[in-house]
């Protein structure tokens, strides 16, 4: 079974639902391509929909009630409105995550980068954070850095964007099973039916 794993790194959803996701994948023995995208510069722009200072108060103050109902019912730790948030440079962890999946490491970078930005109070476009977090998944910093600059990464990542507008993707996180989508990590449950079948 094969999954298109659309997320930004930026994404409090993603992060809040990465955990049943990544045991997911492992109970089910799926295999994922992720795909991180550029959420605010390309896919609302092409899907009508807003960066999170641009949304109705009213939107605004809901996302902050929805962010603490999710993250007490799961137990898990999140800080709602992080000092980085958003990032100095919101796509250089992305291109960290491809160029970690390229060298084999799958799902673990950008769980990390969600973490560090979500809980941790860390800014993931610092690079003695992502060197951090290189050094944790026991990956060589240089060579992830190397790749995650590269043209090849760089287009990577925009093709990563395009595939989702043009696979009707428009939010974080969202999961493609066989050209269905589940949008949403309260979407996971319906995922899970569909892999049971």
């Amino acid at each position: 079974m094969k999954i298109d794993y659309y997320f930004s790194v930026l994404s409090p959803f993603t992060y809040l639902g990465s955990d049943k996701f990544t045991n997911m994948v492992n109970k089910y023995n799926i295999e994922v391509f992720e795909k991180p995208m550029d959420l605010v510069g390309d896919i609302f722009p092409n899907t009508g929909g807003l960066p999170v200072p641009k949304r109705h108060p009213a939107r605004q103050k809901y996302r902050l009630l929805e962010l603490t109902r999710i993250s007490e019912k799961l137990s898990i730790p999140i800080n709602k409105q992080p000092k980085f948030f958003p990032p100095k440079d919101p796509h250089l962890p992305a291109k960290f995550v491809i160029a970690s999946n390229k060298m084999g490491n799958k799902l673990n970078f950008g769980n990390h980068c969600l973490k560090y930005l979500w809980s941790l109070e860390k800014d993931i476009s610092d690079y003695s954070i992502l060197r951090e977090i290189s050094e944790n998944l026991s990956l060589n910093f240089e060579e992830v850095k190397k790749l995650a600059l590269s043209d090849e990464i760089k287009l990577e990542y925009e093709k990563n964007s395009k595939d989702a507008i043009d696979n009707d993707v428009f939010g974080a996180p969202s999961y493609v099973l066989n050209n269905e989508i589940f949008w949403g990590q309260d979407r996971l449950d319906y995922l899970e039916d569909a892999l049971k079948k």
